[in-house]
């Protein structure tokens, strides 16, 4: 078997296809994407990488890959902005593509065009309405690893759709998705609760949890469109049955964009609550 590799820093697609003459399969586009309301839009991008039986995959390949020259562009229908490539140690790889002069405002659509080579990739999403977090606590701690609770009330009308990312201070320098911690709200009314078990960092162990005590632990309620959900919930369900977070455990999932793999998400987030992990004080 050969396989092709797709570099995200949070998400690593792997497909894989059958051997046929000893072709190799060709490379694709990959993009990572998303707008925040209030915040510059964030665009990763790369090209897949040849995985050829049990070769390794190293650091240095992943930066060769690195799509450095593309022309790429979100419009929020009244007006577009070319988005400026810039290295950024915040990430891996350390290079972005993001402009000062947008930020993302609830209720709009943005569409997002890469011209890279001869790929021409486009999406389109919407940032939903924020849900206030509510209240953040620790859940329980045994060995000093630790499960907490994001705690918000769900409004109506029904089609919420909502993702949990964390950051522990000290340890990270961005948010990465908290394992499990997503929901739909068909069996939601009013307060609820999502689960923290762990936080999902490439290329580590999947320790459920491996939040720890003592930890200073920001959280970050997401909604989000349908579409977007669907892509996190197939993310989230291919991760549940592996032990660690490499490539070798993706698979190849449904994105949003046309021309290419990957994602582009518009994020509704309304305010970010700060956990000490210290204070916790029985069930």
């Amino acid at each position: 078997m050969k396989k092709s590799f797709y570099f995200l820093p949070i998400l690593l697609l792997l497909s894989s296809a059958c051997r046929k003459e000893e072709s190799v399969p060709s490379p694709v586009l990959v993009v990572e994407g998303w707008i925040e309301n209030g915040a510059a839009p964030v665009v990763m991008l790369s090209e897949s990488i040849p995985i050829v039986d049990e070769q390794e995959i190293t650091p240095s390949d992943m930066l060769d890959r690195l799509a450095k020259w593309a022309k790429v562009t979100v419009s929020d229908g009244s007006r577009t902005e070319v988005l400026t490539g810039m290295t950024d140690i915040e990430y891996f790889p350390p290079y972005i593509y993001t402009s000062g002069r947008m930020k993302g405002e609830v209720g709009k659509s943005y569409t997002l065009t890469v011209e890279y080579k001869d790929y021409k990739a486009t999406a389109t999403t919407t940032i939903p309405e924020p849900v206030p977090i509510d209240t953040v606590f620790v859940r329980q701690v045994k060995d000093s690893l630790c499960t907490a609770v994001c705690g918000f009330t769900d409004p109506l009308p029904k089609g919420n759709y909502y993702k949990v990312f964390t950051l522990t201070e000290g340890v990270d320098r961005h948010y990465h998705p908290s394992a499990l911690a997503f929901s739909s709200d068909d069996q939601l009314e009013g307060y609820s609760e999502i689960f923290l078990y762990s936080t999902q960092r490439l290329m580590d162990y999947i320790d459920m949890p491996n939040i720890r005590q003592g930890d200073s632990l920001w959280v970050k309620l997401c909604t989000m469109d349908r579409k977007s959900f669907e892509y996190w919930s197939n993310f989230e369900m291919t991760l549940a049955g592996n032990i660690y977070n490499t490539p070798f455990v993706r698979s190849s999932l449904e994105g949003n964009v046309d021309g290419a793999s990957g994602y582009w998400i518009g994020y509704g987030v309304e305010k970010e609550k700060l956990l000490d992990t210290s204070k916790y004080s029985g069930e």
